[in-house]
Formats: C-alpha cells, sequence, structure tokens
C-alpha cells in the first residue's frame, strides 16, 4: 500500500500544479477580453472574433479623439433638434450612406419625434486617415406610433473631410435590441 501513496501523491501534485497553471492562464485570458469587443462581420452573421477596445492614448491620439466625440455628439444633436443641415454637415462628403442618412431622416422627421441618447463611446482605432469608434445608443419614441424603442451597438468611422474635420464616413450595426 505505501508503495502506491507515493506515486498517488507525485501524480496529484502534478495534476494540481498544471490545474494552478491553467487558471493563471485563464485569469490572464479573462483580464485580457476585459478590454475587447465583437469584431463586425456582416450584420447576419454572429461575430466570432474580438477585437480590443483602446485604453491608452498618445497625445495626438487624444486630440484626434477628442474632435471626434464632438462630431459625434454634434451629429447626436443636430439629429435631436431635426436639423439636417447641421447633421450632414457632420456627415464626410465621400459618405456611400450620405443619401440614405438623408432620406432617413426625411422619413423619421415628419413621422416621429424621437429622443437619442449615447451611453458609451470606446475606441478601437485612432489614425491620421480614419477613426473607428464603437457607440452604445438608445433610441426613443416621444411621439409617434409604430416604432420600437431600441439600444444600439454600432460602430462609427470617421475620416477627415476636405475642410480638415473628422466626420462620419459609414456607420454599421452590430446589435439592435428592443428596450424593455
Amino acid at each position: 500500500m505505501r508503495k502506491y501513496i507515493l506515486p498517488l501523491f507525485a501524480i496529484t501534485a502534478i495534476l494540481f500544479g498544471c490545474e494552478s497553471e491553467k487558471n493563471n492562464d485563464l485569469n490572464k485570458e479573462l483580464e485580457k477580453r476585459k478590454n475587447q469587443v465583437p469584431k463586425i462581420t456582416d450584420q447576419n452573421q454572429v461575430p466570432q472574433q474580438k477585437i480590443e477596445v483602446m485604453t491608452e492614448f498618445t497625445p495626438e491620439q487624444t486630440k484626434i479623439k477628442d474632435m471626434v466625440v464632438e462630431t459625434i455628439y454634434k451629429n447626436l444633436e443636430a439629429t435631436q433638434a431635426e436639423d439636417v443641415q447641421t447633421v450632414m454637415e457632420t456627415i464626410h462628403e465621400d459618405s456611400p450612406q450620405r443619401s440614405s442618412t438623408e432620406r432617413g431622416m426625411d422619413y423619421v422627421f415628419k413621422n416621429y419625434d424621437m429622443a437619442y441618447e449615447i451611453e458609451d463611446l470606446k475606441f478601437i482605432s485612432i489614425s491620421n486617415e480614419e477613426v473607428n469608434v464603437l457607440y452604445q445608443q438608445t433610441t426613443k419614441s416621444v411621439k409617434g406610433t409604430g416604432f420600437t424603442n431600441t439600444r444600439k451597438i454600432g460602430m462609427h468611422t470617421l475620416k477627415k473631410s476636405k475642410d480638415g474635420r473628422w466626420k462620419i464616413f459609414k456607420t454599421a450595426d452590430i446589435k439592435v435590441e428592443p428596450l424593455r
């Protein structure tokens, strides 16, 4: 019986040691994932990969970040005020979504009074040419029927316009769900 105790003890020690290493690796992986969000794929697909959000910014990135945040809030405030001209001033002149944005606003503004709130902004990438920002927004109908209040997670891609200002080039919905 004694001859089995030592090997059993050794095997137990090895297993617990390996388990401890696995737990350390798992904790490191969980910590890394705290700063990750689903990667955007096609709207009909479930995102599989994760991408990291930025947590540290250089002074130049901070300057760009501040200008981008200003543009996003200007866009939101103009949308809230139903000011089509000012909204369009925040949309990049080469945006493939310019005309659909304008048509969409015409429809919404004629049929609803809406309340918009940005709940969160996270930066994915910042360069001198392009910025990708993940946002979470709620949209509620204040007046009008048939609209379901929603919470949306989406990504804005902003580019510098010809006038040197950061403007929204395109927007992609990642997840839209009804508010309860």
